[in-house]
């Protein structure tokens, strides 16, 4: 938690710079503003190395302690000066803005001196801590890793398995898949990875396979390694060699002058051999391993166990050779979590203790050794119930400080502790919210940019980075989904949340607009009518949510708000989805500031007044990743064009006509970004855009009140990637013919109020599931 506390105190640092300027302190203040930002780096860059590491002390907790309370007090500093910081003027005449300032000055003059004290009496604290704790000095000489003694522990044979074979429920199927291609006489060197999140027993399923004689008895040597966090390769190497040489009953080779990776190598020359990496981590551990492991084609196995489906997935021979253990199914849980917790009546749960049993087994999450460490815990207990439901309500205390759960903390911590720092806070975030919760991806990526855990890139920006993140705590199984959508758009499952989303309210909070420094605000399920002008307030703003509000037209202040990147105001009639006037968007009054909001990724949906004031505007905001329109008239056809023909990023464009008889004009809309991947034309089309055919990238399209006078499929056709086709009154021709061979990707077709149409053909192949 101290590295979030950092990381969050440093997102409010890199505001501070632009305000220096606008400000008459002295110039050691500023200096020393830019130490704690110097500072508070340091001890970032010294955990991420350091701490939470094998070997690491009860001191060097203390001190990460200290380090904590001290960045919390940077962090309040920071965030009253930015408060009494002189806003961004919105004036536009010389003595209007002159006037403001001078207020602001009389007001927030004294307060903004009076912090130049508190950041005095936070360096002093600062250099007492580094005067009585050398580990943490700016040369930062002590506490280095841990020596490679420390991975001695990790290497060698494992311990006894947690469970044993008959012990085991659940993972049957995979389990005998694995057996059948361990031994299945295939002469080339095949390598099997497990893949599953910690606990989940990984481990076990290797070892109760692993240890059985008529399976490492039908290869000449075998070994299993432990994988350490910071393991010397060179010590990985030997005990390998040794466990080899060990199984044959042979000597270690003689010390010849050679390395021990070309020992290896010519020791394993000829043989058969099974090998078990458990506990892998990264890709680069795997690419100085596999060198010492040779394909003899003598019919070797490499097994590796890993807590990151992206490791299994290079570690594997194949994609059929990898196998994802994601936990017990419930009613498995729960007999494993029985046959622990009662073994003198046979497992048999006293009828008593029937919820209690099913809430504590829900809790496990179907890893198995977090419930069978549980059960064996609840074993020596008596089987009282309000007993077992007291323990049920303290389960996270109990897990951090009883000895017999131990297990379950030490088992997920290695996998959490390899994460970077970026990673951390974006896995601690998930904190906030309801355990069991789910949480949509897109808002849970809007809310990392927002908590600066995702910063953009010359290549990326940050809603891309924060997604790479979000993939990454999935693919290391630390992050569960709940569901993926059919283009594989994840939405995670998450362990608790206080924000205002479908909250009873009827009216703007006023109060919201004194929090000068929010950059996140989600109002939607609301029934909030009107945004304030006020809303000017909040320069630092980045998201605003007004889905599913009454909310029809914003202010023009909304201008002000340089740093928007995601404007979200739309209503769905979802009861009636089909009509045309299911989706309203909002009216935004028009100012010439507007043009200035350049750093919005996603603006929808948005009402096109009849002066189509607003695409001009449009032609600035070259970074939309999404842009929803609707009220679009013929004559808006052009500048329309022109706009979105700039934004070469785009991935979803959504247009709805004024009214179900107005046209779309697109035939001017020559090139479309082939960004594109979502596409939604509503509305009558005299023509059927020709570019549209060139989006190769293109996965969503639908075509609604479109009354083309000929059938679109013969354009849509040759679209590689389409997913999903969605077609409403599309035409007015009598066929609907899909020819063979094409929409080779498409999983769901809509196809609705098409009255004309008496005959759609769709080829055989096509209906196949």
């Amino acid at each position: 938690m101290a590295e979030l506390a950092i990381s969050a105190t440093l997102v409010f640092l890199e505001i501070v710079p632009p305000l220096l300027k606008k400000l008459h302190l002295r110039e050691d203040v500023q200096k020393e503003i830019v130490r704690l930002r110097d500072w508070l780096s340091l001890m970032k860059a010294f955990m991420e190395d350091n701490y939470g590491r094998e070997g690491s002390s009860r001191i060097l907790d203390h001190q990460v302690d200290k380090v904590r309370n001290i960045a919390y007090e940077i962090e309040d500093v920071i965030e009253e000066f930015i408060l009494h910081s002189p806003p961004y003027t919105f004036h536009n005449h010389f003595i209007t803005r002159k006037v403001h300032n001078l207020a602001h000055n009389v007001r927030h003059g004294f307060p903004l001196f009076g912090i130049s004290e508190k950041i005095a009496s936070i360096m002093r604290d600062i250099d007492d801590f580094k005067s009585q704790n050398s580990a943490f000095s700016a040369n930062n000489n002590s506490n280095p890793r841990p020596s490679s003694s420390s991975s001695k522990i990790r290497n060698g044979l494992p311990a006894s398995p947690l469970l044993l074979d008959d012990e085991m429920v659940g993972y049957e199927k995979p389990k005998k898949e694995f057996i059948r291609r361990l031994v299945d006489g295939d002469k080339s060197l095949v390598r099997l990875a497990v893949a599953g999140p910690a606990g989940s027993g990984k481990t076990t399923f290797v070892k109760n396979v692993f240890w059985k004689r008529g399976i490492w008895g039908q290869f000449d040597c075998h070994a299993w390694v432990l994988v350490s966090r910071n393991f010397d390769l060179e010590e990985l190497f030997v005990n390998m060699l040794k466990q080899f040489c060990s199984s044959r009953k042979e000597p270690y080779p003689p010390d010849d002058g050679s390395n021990t990776l070309t020992k290896l190598l010519k020791y394993l020359s000829g043989k058969r051999y099974v090998v078990v990496l458990d506990d892998i981590c990264k890709k680069q551990d795997w690419d100085a391993i596999k060198e010492a492991l040779p394909n003899a084609f003598c019919g070797s196995r490499i097994i590796v166990t890993t807590s990151s489906s992206g490791v299994a997935s290079i570690c594997a021979s194949s994609g059929h050779h990898m196998y994802s253990l994601n936990g017990l199914e419930w009613l498995e849980g729960l007999k494993l979590f029985c046959t622990n917790a009662f073994p003198d009546i046979n497992g048999e749960c006293p009828y008593a203790l029937k919820d209690c049993c099913a809430n504590i087994v829900r809790r496990c999450d179907g890893l198995p050794h977090a419930i069978v460490a549980i059960g064996r815990a609840l074993a020596q207990k008596p089987r009282n119930p309000n007993d077992w439901e007291k323990f049920h309500n303290s389960l996270e205390y109990k897990i951090r400080t009883d000895p017999n759960l131990f297990v379950v903390k030490n088992s997920l911590m290695p996998s959490y502790m390899d994460l970077s720092s970026n990673l951390k806070s974006c896995f601690l975030y998930f904190s906030i919210f309801p355990e069991d919760y789910s949480v949509e991806r897109g808002r849970l990526i809007r809310l990392w940019v927002a908590e600066g855990f995702a910063i953009g890139t010359d290549d990326q920006t940050a809603e891309e980075v924060a997604e790479d993140y979000l993939n990454q705590l999935i693919h290391m199984n630390l992050v569960h989904v709940s569901k993926w959508d059919f283009d594989e758009f994840a939405q995670a499952n998450v362990a608790k949340n206080l924000r205002l989303q479908g909250a009873p309210l009827t009216k703007f909070p006023e109060d919201i607009t004194r929090l000068a420094i929010l950059k996140y605000l989600n109002l939607s399920h609301t029934k909030i009518k009107v945004i304030p002008t006020s809303i000017k307030k909040l320069f630092y703003l980045e998201t605003l949510y007004l889905k599913q509000t009454d909310v029809t037209l914003l202010p023009k202040e909304i201008s002000h708000l340089h740093n928007l990147r995601h404007l979200l105001a739309y209503k769905y009639n979802v009861e009636n989805y089909v009509t045309f006037d299911s989706a309203q968007g909002v009216e935004m009054l028009y100012d010439e500031g507007i043009g200035k909001l350049t750093n919005l990724q996603k603006l929808s949906l948005l009402k096109v007044d009849e002066k189509g004031q607003i695409l001009q505007a449009l032609e600035k905001m070259t970074q939309l990743r999404k842009l929803g329109l609707t009220g679009l008239k013929w004559k808006h056809g052009t500048e329309l064009s022109a706009s979105v023909g700039l934004m070469e990023n785009l991935k979803t464009l959504d247009l709805c006509s004024a009214t179900k008889q107005e046209y779309l004009q697109l035939g001017d809309m020559s090139y479309l970004p082939q960004t594109l991947e979502r596409l939604y034309l509503k509305g009558r089309l005299e023509q059927f855009p020709a570019s549209i055919s060139s989006l190769h990238k293109l996965q969503k399209i639908g075509l609604t009140w479109s009354k083309l006078h000929y059938s679109p499929l013969k354009a849509l056709q040759c679209l590689p990637n389409l997913i999903e086709l969605e077609l409403v009154d599309c035409c007015v021709e009598k066929e609907l013919i899909f020819e063979a061979s094409c929409f080779k990707k498409l999983k769901i077709l809509l196809i609705e109020e098409l009255v004309n149409v008496n005959m759609i053909v769709i080829p055989m192949e096509q209906c196949r599931p």
